[in-house]
């Protein structure tokens, strides 16, 4: 195996790890901290907190990705993963001592880590990409990313088998603590600097321990140059924070923002708002909280298969980007025309019999979720893809740009969602997506426009 699918798959493995453990508890967070609020009035939990720490979740994240690409340049994008890794560690601590104060400042911290986990992966994935290979990597790093979903649905249906959540979550937190733990120690693990490709044959000539050049001085002594990064390069944090910025500014990157916000709201709805919805639905009430580790199995189960259809099978067919973007955008579409036609208007807020156009059922709400599973990977992926092409030089700044903007989007989203009823919502996702897939292959036509190629020739040039 060559050294570089290696360290991704390293890579992956570890984000398996933390995202098995911060998932999972997402979807149990809620009804854990209400149950809470019951039983210790006195920790000042209330049966709102756990919106309120989403939210905090998502704001801080918002904010802190402006700022963090100094910060990542500074640690480097390996450091800089394994820091944030260490601030979900410190979230899911804090339910061990229950206090609203403490949960909220762990939230914050979270969302600290979140900026730093994710600006520092996709400069890190960037790096670490023979020329070619961007797209199969993002897809190998999404597929395992979102096999966490799987493993999270296995362990929540045996606890569901053997007890509860409320009476069972520091056992609970205790797993998903050493499971967080397990996905840092890979990511210490991993090599700080890329190894050095020879463009043509596409391998790797040196590791990045060993100079790739010796020259002579003025003086005829040796000098050993290096492998370096993009990163090593610093520039002072003022002029750092300007060129996020500055980056922002540009039309690409504001065409491209469109979609990053589309992404935030159909995140949103696929973690929060849909499995919600399926739970207050009195029609379902038979599968009791099953209903969400079963959805839990499908979503994870599309995500690794959009995962794999969106990197080797790509190249395999002799797909583009564009044609990746218009399959999500038409699974996105038929997912929210079934959701209007089989789920309760009046499901995002509260419990209810409300009619329906379809009658509701386990299968027809697992056919949803694998749609929105495999929608999501395609969209997700292949913003990782294009945002390696455009800003190969300029990562750090335009993977930070891309979380705010995806932040920002599901912090407003989480607001409104707890608000407005559900064909509301699906009609903002159905705008949102027409408009989001507009943009990008606007994006993709100028990119070949470009290069002087027609757009169905996206993947030939990369295999030749």
């Amino acid at each position: 195996m060559r050294r570089d699918l290696a360290i991704i798959l390293q890579m992956g493995l570890a984000f398996a790890f933390i995202f098995s453990a911060f998932n999972s508890q997402g979807l149990i967070e809620i009804s854990v901290l209400r149950k809470m609020a019951e039983l210790h009035p006195e920790s000042g939990i209330t049966e709102n907190s756990g919106y309120y720490s989403l939210s905090i979740i998502y704001f801080s994240f918002t904010i802190f990705n402006l700022f963090v690409p100094p910060v990542v340049k500074k640690l480097r994008p390996k450091w800089s993963q394994a820091v944030g890794g260490l601030c979900y560690l410190f979230f899911e601590l804090t339910f061990f001592h229950l206090n609203a104060m403490l949960l909220y400042f762990g939230s914050a911290v979270l969302g600290l880590g979140a900026a730093l986990l994710w600006t520092g992966n996709g400069c890190y994935l960037v790096d670490f990409s023979r020329n070619g290979k961007l797209g199969r990597n993002s897809g190998i790093l999404w597929a395992m990313l979102q096999s966490s979903l799987i493993t999270g649905g296995v362990f929540l249906y045996y606890v569901l088998q053997n007890g509860d959540f409320v009476n069972s979550f520091k056992l609970v937190y205790t797993v998903f603590s050493v499971v967080t733990l397990l996905g840092i120690a890979c990511i210490v693990f991993l090599p700080s600097y890329p190894p050095q490709y020879e463009q043509q044959l596409e391998d790797v000539i040196v590791d990045d321990t060993q100079p790739i050049l010796s020259v002579r001085s003025e003086d005829d002594e040796p000098i050993q140059v290096f492998p370096t990064s993009r990163a090593d390069t610093l520039e002072p944090v003022r002029d750092q924070i300007f060129h996020t910025f500055r980056l922002l500014s540009t039309q690409e990157m504001l065409m491209l923002s469109v979609t990053f916000m589309f992404t935030g709201i159909e995140m949103t709805f696929y973690t929060g708002v849909y499995t919600a919805c399926i739970s207050s639905t009195n029609a379902l009430s038979s599968y009791s909280d099953f209903i969400i580790a079963y959805n839990a199995f499908a979503i994870g189960t599309s995500q690794i298969l959009g995962g794999i259809l969106n990197g080797p099978a790509l190249r395999m067919f002799k797909l583009n980007r564009a044609s990746c973007i218009i399959f999500g955008m038409i699974a996105h579409l038929v997912a929210f025309f079934l959701c209007f036609l089989v789920i309760p208007f009046d499901s995002t807020l509260h419990k209810t019999d409300m009619p329906t156009y379809a009658q509701p059922t386990l299968m027809m709400t697992l056919i949803i979720s694998f749609l929105l599973g495999i929608a999501d990977a395609c969209w997700q992926t292949q913003l990782y893809v294009i945002l390696g092409e455009l800003y190969r030089d300029e990562c750090i700044y335009a993977f930070a740009i891309y979380k705010f903007f995806q932040s920002l989007a599901a912090c407003i989203s989480f607001f409104y969602s707890a608000h407005l009823l559900l064909h509301w919502q699906l009609l903002i996702l159905t705008i949102c997506c027409f408009l989001s897939a507009s943009f990008f292959l606007r994006i993709e036509y100028l990119i070949e426009v470009d290069n002087n190629r027609p757009i169905l020739d996206d993947e030939e040039e990369v295999q030749a």
